[in-house]
């Protein structure tokens, strides 16, 4: 509308200056006019793609808002509010049906870790501390199956490396492991099937647990979004899996 009252107030200027000084009399006197006529046009429509590209993309930024809080109670539903169930579960029993439960819990963590990250193919383990040594304790995702184990060997620098991130509750994102520069211990094994990977620590209070940890065949598979879910998760296993003192 603001754009067709500029235009009507250009036609109405022309419209007096012609009641005034008469219609143009010569060739050169019309060629004025329409290079007028073109000079205030141009503007005008590339100032209304302009705005009209703007508007495109603020409704294209309020629909990803909406599909993102709509992901956001989805995730809330169907993903937190069983495994918070379970955890709550776990506390309440004892002996073979707390070990079958926290089973559950690991299992609901992984898949939700897999489905919420947004890498392609994402696979999500958890690494289960114990005696020392880690191995898959839950996995979920691409076909082939999680077979490393985790030790203090000195010949096992990965091994060690993991250990470590676990002990001081740290993490570890990887962009690609096949980059120049890698962190100490980021090297994958032979013939490992992801390019990307994000690892953190599964702990409660002062209780290590394992390490949880997701992997794409892609790089750049993960951002900090995706740490954040990460670590959400991880907080509510390791609170499932802590042992009651």
């Amino acid at each position: 509308t603001y754009l067709l009252i500029e235009a009507a107030a250009v036609a109405l200027g022309y419209g007096v200056v012609v009641l005034r000084e008469g219609a143009p009399a010569t060739g050169g006197a019309w060629a004025l006019v329409v290079a007028g006529a073109v000079a205030v046009a141009v503007p005008l429509w590339v100032k209304s793609r302009r705005e009209l590209r703007q508007e495109l993309e603020t409704r294209s930024a309020e629909t990803l808002a909406i599909e993102t809080d709509a992901k956001l109670r989805l995730v809330v539903g169907d993903v937190v509010t069983p495994i918070a169930e379970v955890v709550g579960r776990v506390h309440q029993t004892s002996g073979k049906e707390r070990e079958a439960l926290r089973g559950q819990l690991r299992q609901l963590v992984v898949e939700a870790v897999a489905s919420l990250c947004d890498g392609e193919r994402a696979r999500a383990i958890f690494w289960k501390l114990e005696r020392g040594e880690m191995r898959a304790g839950a996995w979920f995702g691409r076909g082939d199956a999680p077979t490393t184990v985790f030790t203090d060997d000195p010949g096992d620098r990965r091994g060690q490396e993991a250990l470590l991130l676990v002990r001081f509750h740290d993490y570890l994102l990887v962009d690609d492991v096949r980059a120049d520069e890698l962190p100490r211990g980021a090297e994958p094994r032979p013939g490992a099937t992801y390019r990307s990977f994000i690892s953190l620590s599964v702990f409660c209070g002062e209780q290590n647990l394992g390490m949880l940890s997701v992997d794409a065949p892609e790089p750049h598979a993960f951002d900090e979004t995706d740490l954040n879910v990460m670590r959400a998760m991880a907080q509510l296993l390791g609170a499932g899996l802590v042992d009651r003192r």
